[in-house]
């Protein structure tokens, strides 16, 4: 029963801490782009008017929404990886789920750099042409004033999820080697 109450709490933490992240990183790529949201975000997640008035709302949402299953899995996964050993403790999985959270952060990081390096005009009049992704996303990207900050904040979005997914194999890998050395 007490391992089910701490991966309980252990599963709704990541899902609370992963949501929270999604609200803060939308935040700072709203900053980079707020055309990447008015222009494609809120119309790919069916975004209602009212929760876009603010607009920063809106990215906050989609925030939400982007990340708590990220957390859900990864609150699975960590919580019930090796769970029949009692060597391991609920500090050692949160431990794992700081080392995530430090990997996904500081990839954004470099995805924020990566993206001001790669997405510089050549020339002013340049035009940038996106992939299909639906008639009205379609209509609506033809409107934008800045694809290259749209671009960026897309870069650093990438660049974040992927920091997640690697995270979680550190986290995990950090688990294993704490198991073997309680072995000992």
């Amino acid at each position: 029963m007490k391992k089910i109450i701490y991966l309980s709490f252990f599963v709704v933490s990541s899902i609370v801490i992963s949501g929270l992240y999604g609200i803060i990183h939308n935040q700072i790529t709203y900053t980079i782009s707020s055309e990447y949201f008015t222009h494609f975000k809120f119309i790919q997640h069916h975004i209602p008017d009212y929760y876009i008035e603010p607009a920063r709302l809106g990215a906050s949402i989609i925030g939400w929404n982007s990340t708590w299953w990220m957390g859900l899995i990864i609150g699975v996964i960590l919580g019930t990886v090796w769970i029949w050993n009692d060597m391991l403790t609920i500090r050692d999985r949160f431990k794992a789920l700081s080392t995530v959270l430090t990997t996904t952060i500081t990839l954004g990081i470099i995805g924020i750099l990566v993206a001001y390096i790669q997405w510089q005009p050549v020339k002013y009049y340049e035009a940038v042409n996106f992939p299909s992704y639906g008639e009205i996303i379609d209509d609506s990207l033809q409107k934008m004033t800045n694809p290259y900050a749209f671009l960026r904040a897309g870069t650093v979005h990438n660049f974040s999820y992927l920091g997640c997914i690697f995270g979680l194999f550190i986290g995990i890998f950090k688990l294993w080697k704490q198991k073997k050395a309680n072995f000992k």
